[in-house]
């Protein structure tokens, strides 16, 4: 079957994919391109300290900008008033939470033993409207798998804040350059969706449709919250106990992978949420959707976690600078947290899409306990422990999300493993080629060149090794990327 042959749901879904992962691409290549140069530049302490401040406005961002605004993706009869009411209420409460944050900057500081934290704190507060003012025109370009528009803004807005921030950086703007770039970012962002969205808030506000969105947004806000705790927390506590320095190199390395499953596995997740709540009446539809994304999920993440630890001592003093070579070890850590990272991330957009936010609820606020718990037990050991700590929650938890699925779907938890074990033997195969290259190669060949080949003998073993046991599963990985065409965007 041609792709233009595709019924209409599935063409829009390929689209959707399409321009989501364009999005990606293009935003994440932007993104890593700027940490590397800013990193290289400022160096781990200064980079921590940015990061300690962002994160903190990162839980009202994700609050603000992601829990109601998702209601209006499920909500079934979506009237103007519900988009005008969700509006306004969440301008008024960025406006709040931004106020709140310049003028609570000092006692945060204070919390975390760094003054020089403060005005940081202070200078970053508009994110928070900013992520209000985005909210909604964003959910419904996202309601209508439009991800063209989002494509766009997210592009220019990476791109114009890089170059502000790479520019500062050099001009020895030190931790304000990234500071600049997160501003610069967000706000060109706010500005292009606004100008390719036809939504336009009325003068107008209803409690009964706020209400209606609060009966599905009540979950989000807590899933959110549970969301912060299991995967920004880490970054909290540790620059907490052990201050900027090792935040830096901690979360450079979790940005490295955040990044990439991201790239690999969010537009895949965007479009998701959407096609299983069409589909999720139709059995056979929803286990071939369910074990496709599983599979694919796997089949790109896995290769590319396992090849970047092997070759991270080659390409981290190469990229970002003899000063980040203490954060290899992290870095290689952390490696392994992205496979069971964009699985989740596939996990949680089949629940979410089968319209269960209490389930999502449960499964994170577990994650959330669970992540503090032993990164708190493991950090008298020093940071290494607590970045294994931090990985090891992700394989205790996680794994059991598919026996969940089981339940809500009737698909055996057994068939949804099962789909794991040809990527398996193929990454351990890859994993051996890629070991034996960078020890035949090593004192021999240039870094660059090693990791040069290092990628090409991966690349070709894993292919090879899936040719052979699992043509299938290639076959579906090629078949979804030649229907990922631009021709079909028009």
């Amino acid at each position: 079957m041609e792709p233009h042959d595709l019924p209409a749901s599935r063409r829009q879904a390929v689209l959707g994919v399409f321009w989501g992962a364009v999005e990606r691409a293009a935003t994440q290549g932007i993104s890593f391109l700027v940490v590397l140069l800013l990193a290289r530049i400022l160096g781990p302490e200064n980079y921590g300290l940015v990061t300690l401040a962002a994160t903190v406005a990162l839980l009202g961002q994700m609050l603000l900008g992601e829990t109601f605004s998702q209601a209006l993706i499920q909500q079934k009869n979506l009237e103007p008033a519900h988009g005008a009411s969700l509006f306004w209420t969440l301008v008024g409460v960025g406006a709040a939470a931004a106020a709140a944050q310049f003028f609570l900057a000092g006692w945060l500081a204070a919390v975390f033993g760094q003054p020089s934290l403060a005005p940081l704190l202070r200078a970053l507060a508009p994110l928070l409207l900013l992520s209000a003012l985005q909210a909604v025109p964003v959910a419904l370009f996202k309601r209508a798998l439009d991800f063209r528009a989002l494509a766009a803004s997210s592009t220019s807005g990476t791109l114009l804040g890089g170059v502000v921030g790479v520019a500062l950086a050099y001009a020895g703007f030190g931790p304000w350059s990234l500071v600049a770039n997160l501003l610069v970012q967000n706000s060109v962002v706010t500005l292009a969706i606004w100008r390719q969205s036809a939504f336009r808030p009325r003068l107008v506000f209803s409690w009964r449709h706020l209400r209606e969105l609060w009966s599905h947004g009540q979950y989000t806000f807590l899933v959110r919250i549970a969301a912060f705790a299991s995967n920004q927390s880490p970054r909290l506590l540790i620059g907490y106990l052990f201050g900027p320095a090792a935040l830096g190199a901690f979360s450079l390395g979790l940005r490295v992978v955040e990044i990439l499953y991201q790239l690999v596995c969010l537009p895949a997740v965007n479009v998701a949420v959407s096609v299983i709540a069409k589909i999720r009446d139709d059995p056979k539809k929803l286990t071939r959707t369910v074990l496709t994304a599983t599979q694919l999920a796997a089949m790109i993440s896995a290769p590319i976690f396992v090849g970047l630890a092997l070759i991270a001592p080659l390409i981290v003093p190469l990229g970002f600078g003899a000063k980040w070579t203490a954060s290899i070890p992290i870095i290689q850590i952390l490696c392994v947290y992205g496979i069971v990272g964009s699985c989740a991330l596939i996990w949680g957009a089949i629940i979410a899409g089968l319209g269960r936010p209490d389930v999502t609820l449960a499964t994170t606020t577990t994650s959330a306990v669970v992540s503090v718990s032993v990164l708190l037990l493991a950090a008298p050991w020093g940071l290494a422990a607590a970045s294994m700590a931090f990985v090891a929650r992700g394989y205790l938890t996680m794994p059991f999300t598919p026996l969940i699925i089981a339940r809500l779907t009737g698909i055996p938890a057994a068939v949804q493993y099962r789909v794991f074990a040809p990527v398996v033997l193929a990454v351990l195969i890859m994993a051996i080629c890629v070991e034996a290259t960078i020890i035949a190669l090593g004192g021999v060949a240039a870094p660059f060149a090693m990791i040069a080949a290092s990628i090409a003998v991966g690349v070709f073993s894993y292919g090879m090794t899936l040719y052979v046991v699992a043509r299938p599963v290639l076959q579906l990985g090629m078949s979804f990327l030649t229907h990922l065409r631009p021709s079909q965007a028009a």
